[in-house]
């Protein structure tokens, strides 16, 4: 099967924000924004390969390691959101992934992720099918005229003047 590389090699899936997505604030909460980019982060393996019949079929996935999410603006009831997705990065077993999540031209927030290859048998991690990582390369391959995204790499903390002596 031929799977078609977005142009650039960014996934771009579209959601609406839901009445049940809402908090006490009466907008989006934030582990909608975790389930809106993990919804992305399918669309992109799906373009890849990895979908559900692939996934029942071969008992192999990708599960999260690590994410880093910052909030820029916030998202209301019925908000079309466009999520697009990248890898950055991969090797043998893993993917550093990068999202933004928009509202029109807004940005609203940044997901980075780092994933890796399960098989859902053994219940560890393994390496890709070869199938699968030729089309992850070809994914990254396409974005490599995309600029390095200024939120990747960075870290939660209180930022502080420093003291003159």
């Amino acid at each position: 099967m031929t799977l078609s590389i977005p142009d650039q090699g960014v996934v771009i899936s579209h959601y609406t924000v839901l009445p049940e997505w809402l908090d006490y604030n009466n907008h989006m909460n934030v582990a909608y924004y975790i389930a809106t980019f993990d919804l992305g982060i399918d669309a992109l393996k799906a373009v890849y390969g990895i979908n559900p019949s692939y996934i029942e079929r071969e008992q192999r996935s990708t599960v999260a390691l690590e994410a880093h999410i910052t909030y820029q603006n916030e998202a209301s009831l019925g908000e079309q959101l466009d999520v697009h997705t990248r890898v950055l990065d991969f090797d043998p077993k893993r993917t550093h992934l990068y999202q933004e999540m928009y509202r029109g031209d807004v940005l609203l927030a940044t997901q980075e992720t780092l994933s890796i290859s399960f098989d859902l048998r053994a219940r560890k991690s393994c390496a890709f099918d070869v199938t699968i990582a030729a089309r992850i390369a070809a994914l990254h391959e396409a974005q490599q005229a995309l600029p390095r995204p200024d939120w990747v790499g960075g870290s939660v903390g209180i930022r502080r003047k420093s003291r003159s002596a």
